[in-house]
């Protein structure tokens, strides 16, 4: 088929029923810089073919394939390429789609199931490029995108959350990363996909065990200094306290937490940008 980005445009204003060439076309095109084709075009048109009845076993196994290869979830990951983690992230969405399928249908294979946990992990872990928003080509989303395979991957019955240390740890660094304060909503995204996994086998004592152990290896030697702050401080100070207000009052909306070492942390972190 071989369509331009154009061409695809096109053929999907026109509601184009979805054939395995014009499959093969969305995954090609899945990290358009033209967010028109990309976020209002292609994905939208994945997502409903995903959840229909004429999805196939043979349609999961490319999707599967494509976002598990180099081409998709890992597309030139650690390259100065500024547009891969288009690629990357909307391939992220494709795989929440696959999962919430698969939920119901059962199409993916429990060898298939297997190689998940440890590819998120790992993408996770390699991800440099968190940016929301981009001028020029719409949001890229990385963090929240991921998140979102979490939330899904976590309610999945291949999954055990409970298991899923390493990839939480890794959720958990990235929130405070030092140099990119975040400003679109992957705090909450973050903690949607952790209070999933707390509802289908992670200890809430656990998660935030491993959280206030993270930000206390980060952070508490600088919190507790006269030092005056750079920017890599501030910024994680911000990404810090954004995590934990999001992660408080969405524990608390639960209703079944000991909120009290959350508070501490909040207390200690504003006595020392606000005294008092």
């Amino acid at each position: 088929m071989a369509c331009t980005e154009q061409e695809l445009k096109e053929l999907l204003q026109q509601d184009a029923s979805v054939t395995p060439a014009l499959l093969d076309e969305l995954l090609l095109h899945i990290g358009s810089t033209d967010s028109e084709l990309r976020d209002g075009l292609i994905y939208p048109q994945l997502a409903t073919y995903i959840a229909s009845e004429s999805f196939t076993i043979e349609d999961t196994n490319r999707i599967f394939d494509f976002i598990l290869s180099g081409h998709g979830l890992m597309y030139r990951m650690g390259t100065a390429d500024t547009t891969a983690v288009l690629t990357r992230s909307f391939s992220a969405l494709a795989l929440a789609e696959l999962l919430v399928m698969d939920k119901t249908r059962h199409l993916l294979t429990q060898s298939q199931l297997d190689r998940l946990s440890t590819y998120l992990q790992t993408y996770l872990e390699q991800e440099k490029d968190v940016r929301g928003f981009i001028d020029g080509m719409g949001w890229a989303h990385s963090m929240a995108h991921i998140a979102d395979v979490y939330a899904v991957w976590f309610t999945h019955p291949a999954s055990r959350p409970q298991e899923e240390l390493g990839a939480i740890d890794a959720m958990i660094r990235q929130l405070i990363r030092s140099d990119y304060l975040y400003v679109d909503e992957e705090a909450d995204r973050m903690v949607t996909a952790w209070l999933q996994a707390c509802r289908h086998g992670l200890s809430e004592d656990v998660l935030l065990q491993r959280i206030l152990q993270r930000i206390e290896r980060n952070i508490k030697e600088w919190l507790e200094s006269d030092v005056t702050w750079g920017d890599a401080e501030w910024t994680t100070y911000r990404n810090v306290k954004q995590m934990l207000q999001t992660l408080y009052f969405r524990l608390k909306w639960e209703e079944q937490s000991d909120l009290v070492l959350i508070e501490e942390w909040l207390r200690q972190v504003h006595q020392r940008t606000h005294g008092g």
